[in-house]
């Protein structure tokens, strides 16, 4: 804690905060993202890195699993930064990004022993990774080549993508045009990226 205080916050103010004094400045003032970013609370997981974005251009929602709930009947911070993200910052694009090596959706598949700890609420919200486990299975079954994580983390991402699609604000936009929306899985050890296309109902490198 001390090095992110000391290092880490000096660093900043003294090198990227001067640099950028005009951009804080703007931004001190009012926010214009250009995309919500929806993904998961994993500590390896920097979009704005990623993305190579500068303060100011995305707006981030995290939370275990990167996953969207459903509209109804549960209200939670994940469907109000959505509801903020849309209705009052009228963001255009929305991308939920999900990544390999998810503990999330492996947990999905974990025995737990006598000598874990209970995680009842964990448990409780991966519940909604449920039918992502159900759609990976049934892929598996089809090519035993494939790996099961990877398959249950993309089709976790689809899974949010379509309740996504429920939000009633966000499918009168799509209806008008106003609103896009992309799955994205990111793989940590390359640093790869794909893209969920929904015309092949498959996973395609962002970057060939």
């Amino acid at each position: 804690m001390e090095k992110l205080q000391k290092d880490g916050y000096s660093a900043f103010l003294n090198e990227y905060f001067k640099e950028n004094e005009e951009l804080f400045s703007s931004l001190s003032k009012k926010q214009k993202p250009h995309t919500m970013i929806i993904t998961c609370s994993d500590s390896r997981i920097n979009p704005a890195l990623l993305l190579n974005a500068k303060p100011g251009e995305l707006f981030i929602a995290r939370n275990i699993g990167n996953v969207v709930p459903p509209y109804l009947p549960a209200k939670g911070s994940t469907q109000a930064a959505i509801e903020y993200a849309v209705n009052a910052l009228n963001i255009p694009k929305i991308v939920i990004l999900g990544h390999s090596n998810c503990g999330a959706c492996a947990h999905m598949y974990h025995q737990p022993t006598e000598d874990e700890p209970s995680l009842p609420h964990v448990d409780n919200w991966l519940e909604y990774i449920v039918p992502a486990k159900s759609a990976a299975m049934l892929e598996l079954h089809a090519d035993k080549h494939k790996n099961i994580f990877e398959l249950t983390e993309k089709h976790n991402v689809v899974s949010s993508l379509q309740r996504l699609m429920e939000y009633p604000y966000i499918q009168s936009r799509l209806v008008k045009n106003e609103i896009s929306l992309e799955g994205w899985w990111y793989d940590i050890g390359s640093g790869k990226v794909e893209m969920y296309n929904f015309n092949t109902r498959d996973f395609e490198p962002v970057i060939k």
